[in-house]
């Protein structure tokens, strides 16, 4: 976890983690050789100091552990989906055959009949029920795959391909306009 965290966040974690072993090893071993009867009459004065750097460390995860808040929190949307170049349909079909998207999936302009895969004859329906614009949904399934998972199906079984921002514009082009 600490690696996900901002440098920052980082030293300011160590720091009061440090603060509180540093407390925690001088009350244990150099007060009391120094005092035999520590903590004594000021027995409750470092109850309260104990308590202190308890709550501090406390809030110091709570503070510095705390992940900052991605674009998707922010705007409430599932997922960002970047902006794509114009996509071309025929190029998109070729990909889709390229990219094996027909063993998988059914799709009328494709003249796949697969079954693994939801089928993207439906795409407007599904695109409704995960609440995004058309186009938006299916540059999302593309690049990432299990942000969406059509009922009936278990995620992790369509893989993230590597394409580029064009292949996945042409692929977008090609399923949107149902050719």
């Amino acid at each position: 976890m600490a690696f996900a965290l901002s440098t920052a966040h980082q030293i300011g974690l160590a720091l009061t983690g440090a603060a509180f072993i540093v407390f925690a090893l001088i009350s244990s071993f150099v007060l009391p050789s120094r005092n035999p009867d520590f903590p004594g009459r000021r027995r409750n004065l470092y109850l309260v100091v104990c308590a202190a750097f308890f709550l501090a460390m406390l809030a110091a995860v709570l503070v510095f552990g705390r992940e900052e808040p991605t674009s998707e929190a922010a705007t409430g949307a599932t997922t960002t989906t970047p902006k794509l170049p114009p996509g071309d349909p025929a190029a998109g079909k070729t990909q889709f055959a390229a990219s094996g998207c027909s063993a998988c999936h059914t799709f009328k302009p494709a003249a796949s009949h697969g079954t693994i895969g939801p089928d993207l004859d439906n795409l407007k329906a599904s695109a409704a029920k995960a609440g995004q614009p058309l186009d938006a949904f299916i540059a999302t399934s593309i690049m990432d795959p299990n942000a969406y998972i059509a009922p009936g199906y278990k995620p992790g079984i369509m893989p993230k391909f590597p394409f580029s921002q064009k292949q996945v514009a042409d692929l977008v082009a090609f399923l949107s306009s149902g050719q």
